[in-house]
């Protein structure tokens, strides 16, 4: 998956390697007069010259094409982007991996966006008390990413937090379709087509670690939204995995926002959600081997 086919170009900033930034040193210096810039000579000049140099990358693209390169090599010799009110980030191809899809369902989870429109900054966090949890969400950035800044406060009552750089937020925003949902939590469209569904598992797995429950005396998985159209796109995926998920329902409460969930019960589901899902946090997962253990250790958990 190529990041930049889902983020807004006119916001980001690269670099390319030295090889290819001279190779199109010696062509520009050659077709200068053919070209059409959208921007200044003294601008690609910086860019070619430079090492530490960012150029907006329309500019780039519009450079690259014409002097005659094809999208998959002009985006092959990308190796730092940035945002104006971010430090550059090592680019990594990003790919529907297990950590890529584990962050996207934090996100949805515990995590989420700020965003402030007016100073263009997309702030990606993530909060949780479970420190595997946090562990395994700043490992699999670093996977995704390379060795970024993060940004980590401990808080006693609400869980600590990991913040992001703007770079990589607004890569998220866009994936996550922010913009087109009025900036409220949705399942991106591309999730749906995903046929493996050990890795729609890894998927539904992070936002169970953060919003699930599990009640082994009444043989039930439950997970609880305020979002009713997140909660519907959740079930959705977990049908397409072949677990079959009871209908949604209001939960009213006096001193609480309104809440949806839905339960996931019988032998042959929890079966699957097992096989398929299953935990990262430490005390859900062991409800769960409880669980299984009521039907006879039927399989081992989920090896994600």
């Amino acid at each position: 998956m190529n990041i930049f086919k889902f983020i807004n170009k006119g916001n980001y900033y690269i670099s390319v390697n030295k090889k290819f930034k001279f190779y199109l040193l010696r062509l520009y210096r050659k077709k200068r007069k053919e070209l059409f810039m959208n921007c200044t000579h003294n601008t690609i000049y910086r860019f070619l010259t430079i090492n530490s140099y960012f150029i907006n990358i329309k500019s780039y693209i519009n450079l690259c094409k014409q002097l005659g390169f094809n999208e998959k090599k002009y985006f092959s010799e990308i190796i730092k982007y940035k945002t104006k009110m971010s430090f550059p980030v090592n680019i990594k191809q990003l790919k529907i991996n297990k950590p890529f899809l584990r962050v996207l369902g934090h996100i949805l989870g515990d995590g989420g966006i700020h965003i402030n429109e007016k100073e263009k900054k997309y702030r990606v966090f993530y909060v949780n008390n479970q420190e595997v949890l946090l562990n395994s969400f700043e490992k699999d950035i670093y996977e995704i990413f390379g060795k970024l800044k993060i940004y980590k406060r401990n808080r006693l009552l609400h869980g600590d937090e990991i913040w992001l750089p703007n770079s990589v937020g607004l890569i998220l925003y866009s994936i996550l379709n922010y913009k087109d949902n009025n900036n409220d939590k949705r399942i991106p469209k591309f999730i749906f087509k995903i046929k493996d569904k050990k890795l729609l598992g890894v998927f539904i797995q992070s936002i169970f670690d953060d919003d699930g429950f599990l009640y082994p005396t009444k043989n039930m998985i439950v997970i609880s939204q305020k979002r009713i159209k997140l909660l519907s796109e959740i079930r959705k995926v977990i049908s397409l995995i072949g677990i079959k998920p009871n209908k949604i329902l209001i939960h009213n409460s006096k001193n609480r926002t309104v809440m949806r969930y839905f339960t996931i019960t019988s032998k042959l589901n929890i079966k699957k959600f097992n096989k398929y899902i299953g935990f990262n946090h430490p005390e859900k997962k062991q409800k769960l081997k409880i669980l299984i253990k009521k039907y006879g250790g039927m399989l081992l958990c989920a090896v994600l």
